[in-house]
């Protein structure tokens, strides 16, 4: 699973990775990880990384359309 769109869609929102990082419950590093490809999220991280950005994990997991 590659959440290949989390960065955009991050940015979209006008968050930053630290802000999202919290709402989410993880550490900065973690969420870089994830967001830079070099680890995948756990159900539950992607759950609470899709709440943090107010979408379902299915519009995390789709790709970004414009």
């Amino acid at each position: 699973m590659r959440l290949t769109s989390l960065r955009l869609r991050r940015f979209e929102r006008g968050l930053l990775q630290m802000e999202v990082a919290k709402r989410a419950d993880m550490s900065c590093c973690r969420l870089s990880e994830i967001e830079n490809g070099r680890a995948e999220p756990q159900p539950d991280e992607l759950q609470r990384i899709a709440a943090a950005l107010g979408l379902s994990p299915q519009h995390l997991l789709a790709p970004h359309t414009s």
